[in-house]
């Protein structure tokens, strides 16, 4: 990707997108684990940090569903 596209979308970090759900850190962890989140699917930065366009929240969402539905 490039740095305009960057700047053309709202990116979280992984704090933002704990606040913006209202989730712990240890169930959105849980999500990675039991992989119904595949890290692959999101960007990471050179630092190895993860961040989050406004198209994975909505993944995140039914993600958490499923689990919770369970």
């Amino acid at each position: 990707m490039t740095n305009e596209t960057f700047s053309q979308e709202k990116l979280f970090t992984t704090s933002e997108v704990l606040r913006k759900l209202n989730i712990p850190r240890h169930r959105f962890v849980y999500l990675f684990d039991s992989r119904k989140l595949r890290s692959e699917e999101f960007l990471t930065l050179p630092n190895g940090h993860r961040i989050f366009r406004e198209s994975d929240l909505e993944k995140i969402k039914k993600s958490l569903w499923e689990v919770q539905s369970r």
